[in-house]
């Protein structure tokens, strides 16, 4: 990734990297009954907006939308199109019309995502968006909080842990809301003008702020799960329940906070121990109130998304990526003119039997050769020279066992698919 910029560029020693990753979260998805949807990158601003300021005040909207990125006509005026800063608006507004009452739907989609970073600056990165629409129930929620853990484990991130928190219901927050407020308004001078702000418009709000006295005072004030309804704390004593019986390590953190406001109840990030210190590499929690909000239809539901960049650092950083297995490749070279046609009907022919071909684009000595076909990682050496041509043989190097010997033209295929199941690369 160009950090300068914030934008992705990933070369070969990096892709098959991200191929590893994504496999192993396919496959685990896949095993749930996940089905992969694919959002545009182009998205239409004015549904973006309206989902993003749903359950917020004007004050606390503004702040919330100043971090899409916006596209500009070539006059410079506003278009009407947005990049994609998340998936969950989306998901909602595209699937409304097809969940039917008491229908349970389980999505995710993987792929860039942008956003507008301190001084304005767009930054691309990349998100695994989960989603499970149409269930209120506790189980969905677990089942949601399971599979991230499952899939962080599968990734070999097995120290992930769980924050759990609760944001309560329309019942139970207005008077956390109000008590929050006015603590806020007593406690000002203890608060950089950020964290005060941000927790006024939105007490639920991740200022991301580690100053000393803004730390002590918020950790002072109203704490959203003394004020749970009955229901809500019921549920919650469930979800923390079945997560322990799942040995799934979890502590209970008031400080799981999120800048949407449109989470309800259960929510939680996924953490990891670098350098000693806790890493949150995803999160998420319950939103049954968006869905009305944004499409006129109520449908209850609870999802997460993984930092895919953070979790691919970490990987690396823990030597945790297994280079996928080698394909068994030969190097194909002519050291005379005018065979690139038969260069191109060997190759063609041994892709036909699923063989990897890499072609030397110039005449080379066979020295030479031999190093370019080395360092392609190629097994095997196909050598045509015009003087064995005419006698119906060309020359192939095993490359493994440093051996070499002619074979007859219409023998090519068949030799070396003996030297590849000598090799045990069938």
């Amino acid at each position: 990734m160009n950090s300068s910029v914030g934008i992705h560029q990933f070369m070969p020693d990096k892709v098959w990297k991200w191929k590893v990753l994504e496999q192993k979260v396919a496959h685990v998805l896949s095993l749930h009954d996940y089905q992969e949807i694919r959002l545009s990158v182009l998205q239409d601003y004015g549904v973006i907006h309206q989902g993003i300021t749903a359950l917020m005040q004007k004050d606390e909207a503004h702040q919330a939308t100043e971090g899409i990125v916006n596209l500009s006509q070539p006059n410079g005026d506003l278009s009407l199109l947005t990049l994609r800063p998340e998936g969950t608006i989306s998901v909602l507004h595209h699937t409304a019309k097809i969940i039917g009452d008491k229908d349970v739907h389980r999505f995710y989609y993987l792929g860039p995502m942008f956003r507008k970073e301190n001084g304005n600056a767009p930054r691309e990165f990349h998100q695994l968006g989960v989603e499970l629409l149409g269930s209120d129930s506790v189980i969905s929620e677990n089942e949601v909080i399971s599979l991230g853990i499952k899939i962080c484990q599968n990734l070999g991130l097995k120290d992930v842990h769980l924050h759990l928190n609760s944001f309560g219901c329309n019942a139970c927050r207005p008077a956390f809301f109000e008590d929050m407020k006015n603590y806020l308004q007593k406690h000002e001078t203890e608060l950089c003008s950020g964290c005060f702000h941000q927790l006024y418009t939105n007490p639920f709000a991740d200022t991301t702020c580690n100053g000393e006295s803004c730390t002590a005072a918020i950790s002072r004030g109203p704490k959203i799960l003394d004020y749970l309804c009955p229901k809500c704390r019921n549920n919650f004593a469930r979800v923390k329940k079945i997560q322990a019986n799942l040995a799934h390590q979890y502590i209970v953190n008031p400080r799981v906070n999120k800048n949407f406001a449109y989470y309800n109840e259960t929510v939680f990030d996924f953490v990891i121990k670098q350098n000693g210190m806790d890493l949150v590499i995803g999160g998420g929690g319950r939103y049954d109130y968006l869905s009305q909000m944004i499409t006129g239809k109520n449908i209850p539901a609870v999802g997460f998304y993984l930092n895919i960049d953070r979790i691919f650092e970490s990987m690396e950083r823990r030597e945790l990526f297994t280079p996928l297995d080698k394909s068994f490749s030969v190097y194909i070279a002519s050291q005379s003119d005018d065979l690139e046609m038969m260069m191109l009907q060997i190759a063609q022919e041994l892709h036909e039997n699923n063989i990897k071909t890499v072609l030397s684009t110039d005449k080379h000595a066979i020295e030479e050769d031999i190093a370019l076909a080395l360092k392609a990682n190629c097994e095997l050496l196909v050598v045509i020279r015009e003087e064995n041509v005419r006698e119906g043989k060309i020359l192939m190097r095993n490359l493994v066992k440093e051996h070499q010997d002619y074979i007859t033209l219409h023998e090519i295929t068949e030799e070396i698919l003996l030297a590849r199941k000598s090799l045990n690369k069938d």
